[in-house]
């Protein structure tokens, strides 16, 4: 893959220039959107295995239905307590969940979602069963490296280096006060009132198809197997790089601002480049806005 071949240099500066300028609109547009219920904001908080749950049930199918399953299990269960949680036939009761809140999934995806996310609740569950530790508590008093968080979170089964990108840097949004809440580090945050994760900096971007796809097309790349792409060790090296370039902070940022567009505005087979806030700085976006013309 070579779309960063033949490229200026200064053309690559002033997209990373760009896309940190705008970030702020981007990030206000997103946090403006809600996302869960207060209902469903108040039981992550209340319950220690809560964010971990909804953090594995989140893949395949929308965020907002992913992270509703806790309160909607706690509701069936009567109980969030590690010893009947661990009982649960998580595959029974997922299916069961999809059927009531997502009967429009594909079925593909619905086998798929069923055959690998209930056996990773059973085994991260387990996993913290026998170290004796909840998702708060295997945190100390103290401020943690964000590498060192992430590699505490990567080591449960269930929480692949995505996530565990992800979760590090949602931690370093809260510490930054740049959200007002987040479930799992307000939970920790309470029991242990120094804890907090610093070398915001050392945090990698959470690299997913939406990343891959708006990327690519902001240098020019219209169409591709975006999920054969995600693959390409060259290709994420380039992302990795560019959201250091963009955000040397905070590189994850880039993940903010590529998968909300990427969701938002760059559909695959017909993307809303007209619409985009990015259009302005993406190659493939003007090739799409001439090719209308």
């Amino acid at each position: 893959m070579g779309i960063m071949k033949a490229r200026d240099s200064l053309d690559i500066k002033r997209k990373a220039v760009e896309l940190s300028r705008r970030w702020h609109d981007i990030w206000k547009r997103i946090s403006e959107r809600p996302s869960l219920n207060p209902s469903q904001q108040r039981f992550l908080k209340q319950y220690e295995f809560a964010p971990l749950i909804a953090t594995i049930c989140d893949e395949l199918i929308p965020a907002g239905v992913a992270w509703g399953f806790p309160e909607w299990l706690y509701n069936r269960l009567g109980s969030f307590e590690l010893q009947d949680l661990i009982r649960v036939d998580y595959r029974r009761e997922l299916e069961q969940y999809l059927e009531e809140r997502l009967r429009n999934l594909d079925e593909d995806t619905r086998r798929e979602y069923l055959e690998s996310v209930p056996r990773k609740i059973e085994d991260a569950l387990r996993y913290f069963k026998r170290r004796k530790k909840t998702p708060v508590t295997m945190f100390e008093n103290r401020k943690y490296p964000a590498p060192e968080v992430y590699f505490m979170l990567r080591v449960i089964p269930g929480i692949g280096p995505k996530k565990a990108s992800m979760i590090t840097r949602d931690f370093a949004y809260r510490s930054l006060g740049l959200v007002e809440s987040n479930a799992w580090f307000d939970q920790i945050k309470e029991r242990n009132p120094e804890f907090d994760v610093t070398h915001h900096h050392l945090i990698i971007t959470p690299i997913d198809v939406h990343v891959v796809m708006v990327f690519s097309r902001l240098f020019g790349l219209k169409r591709a197997n975006w999920r054969k792409l995600q693959g390409n060790p060259l290709l994420v090296q380039d992302v990795i790089v560019f959201s250091k370039l963009a955000f040397p902070d905070l590189p994850a940022k880039l993940d903010d601002i590529l998968w909300n567009v990427g969701r938002d505005w760059c559909d695959n087979d017909n993307p809303l480049c007209q619409e985009c806030l990015l259009r302005d700085i993406c190659d493939a976006g003007q090739q799409f806005l001439q090719g209308r013309q």
